[in-house]
């Protein structure tokens, strides 16, 4: 028989473990909300600027059938591209830190599975996300591995990308009209002038993702020997983001 003293310090004990998972499934629910509020939030931004990118190029269409292409049409373009672009470069930007906005939710929600895991150990292999707080296991939630690719298919990359078009043709307009000198110097400026955006844009994302990472610790980081989306063991996001950058 247990003392009344020993009986209620078991009753306070098994309260107190309520308690802690009522407030932990809350605080699931809880970043699952804001996760679900970043994606609509990245979708909407994106939607935003692509509608603006369609009825600028019609807009750009009109003139030049009405102007034949003529000064006024360099004139229209020349105001409106630089709106456009940027209209693309605050939305990257924006997209950018709603992406590392998620991956904090995320990680958020793996130290919490980790607290189930170790209230109930017997349910850790039918768990399928991971348990782990560190990036490359929500890497592997998702079965993704890095690749020099991977930029440009998020959308922060699609942005980036038609931004920097939207930058190739300012230039490629700009040097025709200024230097007269046919197609070829304006189109090799322009190309030259999008691979530079789409450079930079790039290497924005990756500094911003690597300052990120930096900045949160891992409580239960996955093990030595597990996968880790640099391909190396006991690197995390920076390793990923300064492996692609050499790839």
């Amino acid at each position: 028989m247990l003392s009344p003293r020993k009986e209620d310090a078991m009753a306070d004990d098994s309260n107190g473990a309520k308690q802690i998972l009522q407030c932990m499934t809350t605080e699931h629910f809880v970043l699952q909300t804001a996760r679900a509020a970043t994606i609509q939030e990245a979708n909407q931004r994106a939607n935003l600027f692509l509608t603006s990118v369609s009825s600028g190029t019609i807009a750009l269409a009109f003139v030049a059938q009405v102007t034949q292409m003529g000064t006024p049409f360099v004139l229209f373009s020349l105001i409106l591209l630089p709106c456009l672009f940027f209209i693309g470069l605050v939305t990257f930007v924006r997209t950018v830190q709603v992406a590392i906005e998620d991956m904090v939710y995320a990680r958020g929600m793996a130290r919490i599975r980790h607290y189930y895991a170790e209230l109930a150990p017997a349910m850790r292999k039918y768990l399928i996300h991971s348990t782990h707080d560190d990036r490359s296991a929500v890497l592997v939630d998702k079965g993704l591995r890095p690749s020099p690719w991977q930029f440009f298919v998020t959308t922060a990359g699609m942005v980036s990308t038609i931004d920097g078009a939207i930058a190739g043709v300012f230039t490629g307009i700009a040097v025709t009209s200024l230097i007269h000198a046919g197609v070829a110097p304006g189109v090799v400026s322009g190309v030259s002038v999008f691979a530079l955006s789409v450079l930079l844009l790039r290497r924005y994302h990756v500094r911003a993702w690597a300052a990120a990472e930096h900045r949160l610790n891992s409580l239960f980081p996955g093990e030595a020997g597990e996968w880790h989306p640099s391909g190396r063991p006991g690197e995390g996001i920076a390793g990923t983001l300064n492996s692609n950058r050499r790839s």
